[in-house]
């Protein structure tokens, strides 16, 4: 596996366990919603659509990446540059989805306490809030940040020139997530 493969993959799974454990925490303290389930189908309905969006988006920029040389030493470069500031603060995904999972399955027992389903929310809140605060600590860093907004201009750029309907599809995602909010 590529750094670009294993950068991008740590960094998917911190954030889809954050949101599992978060999930999972919620689902603990919810009673009956308010919700409807129009308005339930609705936001799923959507939610799906947006995957769809994504999934083509994502294989555009594949796509792009695999023709453009040049802004894939681009991507590589920033890529490099964010895994040194991130080791620098001591970012570290695998540690936090580790301790996440560790949580999760003490939440699913079946022995688990309110008390100590608590505890664990607190204790997987504290870890989240430490991740967070590194990675502010890299986003924060305008150097970096330069090379990436660099990056992504010029991966919009060039996803446009090799897919025309790189522009219609970013448009639909963004009306898509403005729904869900």
């Amino acid at each position: 596996m590529t750094d670009s493969h294993t950068f991008t993959a740590r960094f998917i799974k911190s954030i889809c366990t954050a949101l599992l454990i978060a999930a999972s925490a919620i689902s603990l303290q919810a009673t009956a919603s308010p919700v409807s389930t129009d308005s339930y189908t609705e936001q799923q309905r959507i939610a799906n659509k947006v995957g769809v969006i994504q999934q083509e988006l994502a294989a555009i920029k594949q796509e792009t990446l695999q023709a453009n040389p040049k802004l894939r030493q681009q991507q590589l470069e920033f890529e490099k540059a964010f895994e040194a500031k991130a080791e620098q603060v001591g970012y570290d995904p695998d540690a936090f989805m580790a301790k996440a999972k560790e949580i999760q399955d003490e939440l699913r027992a079946a022995g688990t306490t309110q008390e100590q389903q608590a505890k664990l929310i607190k204790e997987f809140s504290h870890a989240k809030s430490v991740l967070a605060k590194q990675r502010e600590t890299i986003m924060s860093d305008e150097a970096l940040m330069d090379k990436e907004e660099d990056l992504r201009k010029a991966t919009y750029i060039a996803m446009t020139k090799h897919d025309p309907k790189t522009k219609e599809l970013f448009g639909n995602l963004d009306q898509l997530l403005k729904q869900m909010q």
